[in-house]
Parts: C-alpha cells; sequence; structure tokens
C-alpha cells in the first residue's frame, strides 16, 4: 500500500469494505448543496460550522491546498473540566438552557502510526464507522457508532444516540432524559419539515466495547431534498451540542477552553444516489509526535461534575484500546 498518498481510508460498517481516497485529491469542501447527490466522495466537517471542511473525491484537485486551519490545545485538568460543568449546571439552573455537551481532551506522547491505529479500529470496533483521514499536518483517527443519516433509494435512517455507562452498570433516569432530549430533538427536525411518518424504534441499549449507550431509531420515506435539509439542520445534533441547540453552542464557544476541531462534526460518504453520514465520535488527531484524544459528556440539571469527567475518562479509554 502505497500510504504517502493516502488521504483517507473509510471502513463503511453495513457494507463491510473499506473505501481509499488519494491524498491529492482532497479539495476545500464548500456548500453541501453543490455535492449532495451530484460528487462521490468523503466529506470532512468540523464541529463549528464556520471552520473549513475537506472533501476527498476522485479526480486530482489542481489547486494544491497550502494553508491549513491547525487546532493546538492543551491538555484540560480535571479541576478545569469539573469548573465548566459546575458553570453548566449554573446556567440550566437559570433557565439558559437544558442540556449542553461539555468536550474535554488528553494529550499524550508516543510514535504510533495512525493507518495501524485505524486498522485496529476496524478490528475492535466492526460495527461502527471506522476512518483514517490525513490532512496535510495532522492525521485523523477515529471509530464513531452514531450514526447521523443513511439516504437511499427514498429511506432515510437515524438514531438518537446518548448517555454512558459501563456494560456493568444500569442507566438511571439522568441517562434516560438525557436521551429523551435527543429523541425530541429529532422529532423537531422531522417535524419542521414536515417528515411526521416516521417509524420509531424502542429504546435499546448499544455496546461499544467497554461502555453502553441508549439508542432509538428512526426510519421514514423522504425525497433527496427532504434528507439534504435534513442533514443540513440536524447537525450540530443535540447529542454533541446540547438543547436549545443555539444557546448551548453559544455556551460550548464560551467556556470550552480547547479546539474541538473535526471531533463532533460530521464525517461520511456521499453516492450519486446514496449519503452515509455518522457523528465524528471517539477519534484522536496526531500532530508531530502528539496524540489528542477526546471524549464529551451531557450535562444536565441532575448532573455531578466528578461523575461527568468519570464518564469521559470511560470514552477515553475505549480509545486508547487502540493502540494496542
Amino acid at each position: 500500500m502505497d500510504t504517502e498518498n493516502i488521504g483517507a481510508l473509510i471502513h463503511i460498517p453495513q457494507k463491510h469494505k473499506i473505501e481509499q481516497y488519494q491524498l491529492n485529491c482532497m479539495e476545500l469542501f464548500d456548500t453541501i448543496d453543490k455535492y449532495w447527490m451530484k460528487k462521490e466522495g468523503l466529506v470532512f466537517y468540523p464541529f463549528d460550522r464556520s471552520k473549513q471542511a475537506y472533501f476527498f473525491g476522485d479526480k486530482e484537485n489542481k489547486k494544491p491546498i497550502n494553508e491549513y486551519d491547525l487546532m493546538i490545545n492543551d491538555s484540560l485538568s480535571k479541576e478545569e473540566y469539573e469548573t465548566s460543568v459546575f458553570m453548566a449546571k449554573q446556567a440550566i439552573s437559570s433557565g439558559q438552557m437544558k442540556k449542553v455537551v461539555l468536550a474535554r481532551n488528553e494529550i499524550i506522547s508516543g510514535d504510533y502510526d495512525p493507518i495501524s491505529v485505524f486498522k485496529n479500529s476496524v478490528r475492535k470496533y466492526s460495527s461502527s464507522y471506522g476512518y483514517y483521514v490525513n490532512i496535510g499536518p495532522e492525521q485523523w483517527v477515529g471509530a464513531s457508532p452514531e450514526l447521523l443519516i443513511h439516504y437511499e433509494e427514498g429511506m432515510l435512517s437515524t438514531v438518537a444516540l446518548a448517555g454512558t455507562k459501563s456494560l456493568e452498570e444500569k442507566f438511571t433516569s439522568k441517562e434516560r432524559n438525557e436521551q429523551l432530549m435527543v429523541c425530541d430533538f429529532i422529532e423537531e427536525k422531522l417535524n419542521s419539515l414536515g417528515l411526521t411518518e416516521y417509524q420509531k424504534s424502542a429504546t435499546v441499549e448499544e455496546n461499544f466495547n467497554t461502555i453502553k449507550h441508549l439508542k432509538t431509531s428512526y426510519e421514514f420515506d423522504c425525497s433527496p431534498e427532504d434528507a439534504l435539509e435534513l442533514l443540513k439542520i440536524i447537525q450540530p445534533t443535540s447529542a454533541v451540542c446540547g438543547l436549545p441547540r443555539d444557546s448551548s453552542f453559544e455556551f460550548i464557544q464560551d467556556f470550552e477552553t480547547m479546539n474541538r476541531g473535526f471531533y463532533s462534526g460530521m464525517t461520511g460518504i456521499l453516492k450519486k444516489n446514496s449519503a452515509t453520514f455518522f457523528v465524528n465520535l471517539r477519534c484522536m488527531r496526531f500532530h508531530q509526535n502528539t496524540i489528542e484524544l477526546f471524549a464529551g459528556a451531557g450535562i444536565t440539571e441532575d448532573s455531578d461534575p466528578a461523575a461527568e469527567w468519570e464518564e469521559t475518562e470511560k470514552k477515553i479509554a475505549s480509545i486508547k484500546q487502540l493502540f494496542v
């Protein structure tokens, strides 16, 4: 395998295959409308929509990218994170919002090969969307369990995924309420587009190695135009941002001291007759000799700062297993 010119490797769980894109086919991403059902390739999109996104197609880009919006963070300490959770609870109590998702990072040093880590992700998390994306000076690797949308032949699927516990723990009302908020968010967006004839599954527990989440699935008929509109209004989801979304997004911009970059953004494959996007979770960023790991937790009025830190620790621990 010619690793020098690999721009991206994508593991699509539904198709049990790995797709490869070349580095010289990377271009700066424009609006989703210019690509939807017109171009085929990989979309890599940041949490903050105002930041630069990238697209890997099947044709060489004649205008090579020379400037990158690099994000350089320091590690967030336990005390800093718990303080931000306390401040979020204060804002929730005052009625500013119902929920906010606060992220943190952990930076480690080590000479790890990101492509090898990607291969580990495919082996360990075969039911997740796995990827390796090379953006010039930095590389990202992830294994996301959270489907954003899958659209094909007039049928669209999406999921509400929230709440985190170890496999041996039981979910509490805190996690169930958190997951219910994500369901409400999705249903609000569906109703706003007139997509009211959806099939909603029972809420089930979804395992991800050593941790588990609560998941509710949605499926419905819709046109390509409606599928595009839903994609545009559903990201970032309440599962990675909060409710109301605008208020929680503003809180994140004000009180998260790190730049999320592509963590909790979206990534996926566009075809001329289908689209599959996942929320970019369980991911890490490689830059020079450092690896930055990301995780977040949904903060509600019932949150305990120490418990939320522990939740992010469990999520980061599940990512660290990809180094083994």
